[in-house]
């Protein structure tokens, strides 16, 4: 009977570790800021990716919109064109604001990859939150994502991006800037 017992306990140990190891992320968060003289919270953010491919940034805004709404903060993506070019200048960003009805804006894009090693690559990104009353920045986080190459498609880190867009949100509430869950 005490050699079941144990056996069962093994068992639910080994389970567990598999669980953690299956839930761990792949995005590591190397810098987060956040404006501690920013009282508000964000009502409304405008979710802008600048990735060059239509179909990350698409799926990048759709999936931080769908994490933001998760935390019960409204948000909104703006689609660009194939090939339209996203907003760089803050008059226009500040304009597609006022057109969505948005009080902050979250702004994301890459920041080069790297290779270490052992060969496992890393999407680099960084992201910045801007407060549109005060027209400040008020969080930014810079992090950096595992990419598995076991896939022939060379797309196939668009698998990453809802798992990031989460990480990212979890990531923003933890510093403040969101309602915690």
């Amino acid at each position: 009977m005490r050699v079941l017992r144990l056996s069962m306990q093994f068992i639910a140990f080994i389970m567990l570790f598999i669980f953690l190891a299956c839930a761990s992320t792949s995005t590591k968060f190397l810098d987060t800021w956040k404006d501690e003289t920013y009282q508000g919270s964000p009502e409304k953010i405008l979710v802008i990716s600048t990735f060059k491919d239509p179909k990350i940034r698409r799926l990048f805004q759709d999936e931080t919109v769908k994490a933001l709404k998760d935390h019960k903060v409204d948000s909104v993506a703006k689609y660009f064109g194939l090939s339209d070019t996203v907003p760089s200048d803050k008059d226009a960003i500040v304009a597609l604001a006022k057109e969505v009805g948005a009080d902050t804006v979250l702004i994301t894009g890459p920041a080069g990859t790297k290779r270490v090693a052992s060969g496992d690559k890393y999407l680099n990104t960084h992201t910045d939150v801007y407060d549109m009353k005060t027209n400040k920045l008020i969080s930014f986080a810079s992090a950096e994502t595992q990419i598995l190459e076991d896939s022939p498609d060379p797309k196939h880190y668009l698998d990453h991006v809802p798992s990031y867009a989460k990480d990212l949100v979890n990531n923003l509430s933890k510093a403040g800037l969101l309602p915690k869950q």
